[in-house]
């Protein structure tokens, strides 16, 4: 069925009527989930809340779980990398909503710019705390993309999202020292053990084709980098790992965890 919006009209109603679209999550009601989920936390800190402001399986519940449980931190920063429009991103609610700074990367120039006018126009006292980086991410290039923005190598958050290459990409990310990543797998792949090659060419709009690693692959990276599994989404494709200095504040999920969970 032919769309009834064009791509280019949808791009310019978000970019610039961003108030329609988004203010409702950027403003009222998405502080107010934020409020609900807080209390929540307060009430019953050992189980999960359910938050979707700028996300679709509870991410931002994770997120925001997750945090409540690690020391708090002044300044906070989360590094994106395959931010998307930074917008579609698991770190905008702790942008407009937790007062963190941050990195947004991603290979498509449009949709940057689009989340870094939007964020201009919602933030624009903040916007010097966030950088908006226009660039395809490589193994070889990764750590000096970091090294020339980062001001501490101990960032709070890394999320890796780039529909692929996020084994390949974080196995070589050297130059910062995150308490929290999440990285996307291919749950479809099961606990088997699978890393895909490397893709060096960049997709521009994400595909309904899934990739990437298999869980199993991906949580024996983390183990081999010092991070423990803590959590994942509803559907099980976003894991979140844990810097193991932290993983005693939390239940760690071993790989059988994992595969009983999802009946893999």
């Amino acid at each position: 069925m032919k769309q009834l919006v064009p791509a280019w009209a949808k791009h310019i109603i978000k970019k610039y009527c961003w108030q329609f679209v988004y203010g409702k999550k950027i403003y009222n009601t998405g502080r107010a989930q934020n409020k609900i989920c807080l209390q929540e936390l307060n009430s019953q800190p050992e189980i999960f809340p359910e938050l979707n402001v700028f996300t679709s399986h509870n991410e931002d519940g994770v997120l925001q779980y997750l945090f409540s449980k690690l020391p708090s931190t002044v300044n906070p920063v989360f590094v994106d990398i395959g931010s998307n429009d930074c917008i579609n991103s698991n770190c905008a609610n702790l942008a407009f909503h937790h007062n963190w700074s941050g990195v947004f990367i991603d290979g498509n120039k449009k949709l940057l710019n689009r989340g870094k006018h939007i964020y201009n126009a919602a933030l624009p006292k903040s916007i010097a705390e966030f950088n908006f980086i226009h660039s395809i991410v490589t193994p070889q290039n990764i750590d000096d993309i970091l090294n020339q923005v980062l001001k501490s190598t101990n960032i709070d958050l890394l999320s890796i999202d780039l529909d692929g290459n996020d084994y390949h990409i974080w196995n070589a990310l050297k130059s910062i020292t995150p308490k929290i990543v999440i990285t996307e797998v291919q749950i479809e792949k099961g606990m088997r053990a699978f890393i895909p090659p490397y893709e060096n060419s960049f997709e521009e709009y994400e595909s309904e084709l899934p990739k990437g690693a298999s869980p199993l692959s991906m949580i024996e990276l983390a183990k081999s980098k010092g991070y423990e599994l803590v959590a994942f989404n509803t559907e099980g494709y976003n894991l979140f790992f844990v810097n193991k200095e932290y993983s005693n504040r939390f239940k760690v999920i071993s790989s059988e965890d994992f595969k009983e969970h999802f009946k893999l």
